[in-house]
């Protein structure tokens, strides 16, 4: 502004003194240069040159104006006006919704710079690439955001996920760490964390990020009861592979120290009750594992755990067998059950008995391990040629399933 005034006294100022130089006379301007000349008063020098300067202001003038239609022109044939472009990106937004890649990223990437808050348009943009296969310049795209908009978080969260996605969890946690640090009770932060170590089968690190993820309200109240019994039997996995480097008298102590951390609910879940019996079993402790499936299996029918019921060798035998009569008399035609009882009447020699209940089971539910303990005891009997029967319908039905 002080520029401007200042401009115009001085131009004000020149005007005075060439009124005042030409109020006594017309004067005279002689311009030589080489052999040629140029004469004219002072009013038509002061008109030529003013004429100029206004010939002058008016070409730069147009020039500057031509410029910017030029560019609106090439704008508005290419990406349309500020009201086109917020309506494309608005429909690349709705092909990136709907799953069509191609089309959601080609509008989004050339209306970027015509929108409010660019962000998005350049996520969904990476996304598209992303799904696309295209994951260079899908992360290109991730830092160029995060270069435009200074949002670090964002685009961290979505290049982890993307990382995740393609089964680089290691390169995704090395993104995630930094974020954790600094924002350690984030929900966003600790979701992907959450995700990155279930599927590097981190399960100590998950265990001491349960806590956070519960606070946090990160997840469903059925996924955090489904994640604290994965966490709970992964713990007794690893406490049962601990256990048998120790030395017999010491094991069950450790178990059981392991068990009594888990909450009640946790306790009386069938599916970590089974596998807390698994670990007894493998630590050589039949007996305590017997009494936890008898309560378990009495409360909660888990088939599973009627399997590894008859396959115990307890000390108290003839209590096994009549836990597992009075469990048929609820489920008279469980062929898992009746598959148990084959068993254990088969580990006391009644062999005739045993057959009859492995054909109960096979009749009931055609098994494997029915077929298999069927074709073991026809071999025994003798009847080597109906135990090549059942050894290929075994052979038959292991093929099938694995197909």
């Amino acid at each position: 502004m002080k520029r401007r005034i200042f401009k115009s006294f001085i131009y004000f100022l020149l005007l005075i003194l060439l009124i005042v130089g030409l109020w006594h006379g017309d004067g005279y301007l002689l311009i030589a240069y080489g052999t040629k000349t140029i004469e004219m008063t002072l009013w038509m020098a002061a008109i030529f040159v003013v004429g100029i300067y206004l010939v002058v202001r008016i070409a730069k003038r147009l020039f500057a104006s031509s410029v910017e239609l030029v560019r609106y022109l090439r704008e508005l044939l290419m990406f349309g006006s500020v009201e086109r472009a917020q309506k494309r990106a608005a429909s690349g937004m709705v092909n990136f919704l709907i799953g069509d890649w191609l089309e959601g990223r080609k509008k989004l990437v050339r209306t970027v710079s015509k929108v409010e808050y660019p962000l998005a348009n350049y996520i969904a943009a990476a996304r598209c690439c992303f799904e696309m296969g295209d994951e260079n310049e899908a992360f290109q795209l991730l830092d160029q955001a995060k270069k435009e908009s200074e949002s670090e978080l964002p685009v961290a969260l979505i290049k982890a996920r993307m990382l995740l996605a393609k089964g680089k969890a290691d390169e995704a946690l090395v993104i995630l760490k930094p974020l954790q640090v600094r924002l350690p009770n984030h929900a966003a932060v600790l979701d992907v964390l959450h995700h990155v170590y279930f599927a590097q089968m981190n399960w100590p690190a998950l265990r001491d990020l349960f806590p956070k993820l519960r606070k946090a309200k990160v997840l469903s109240n059925q996924e955090v009861e489904e994640l604290e019994v994965k966490l709970a039997i992964e713990s007794l996995k690893i406490s049962s592979l601990e256990c048998q480097t120790l030395l017999v008298a010491n094991r069950l102590p450790h178990l059981q120290l392991v068990w009594g951390g888990f909450v009640r609910a946790v306790q009386k879940n069938p599916h970590v009750v089974y596998c807390y019996a698994q670990a007894l079993v493998e630590n050589k402790l039949d007996d305590e594992a017997e009494l936890m499936l008898r309560k378990s299996v009495s409360n909660h029918w888990h088939r599973a755990s009627v399997d590894l019921y008859g396959r115990l060798r307890v000390i108290e035998a003839h209590r096994q067998l009549k836990t597992l009569e009075s469990w048929k008399n609820e489920h008279p035609n469980d062929a898992v059950l009746l598959l148990a009882l084959g068993r254990i009447h088969l580990r006391h020699q009644q062999k005739d008995v045993a057959r009859d209940y492995f054909n109960r089971s096979i009749v009931a539910q055609k098994s494997l391990d029915a077929l298999l303990e069927m074709a073991r005891l026809l071999e025994q009997l003798g009847d080597h040629k109906r135990s090549a029967e059942y050894y290929e319908q075994t052979l038959s039905l292991a093929q099938s399933v694995a197909h």
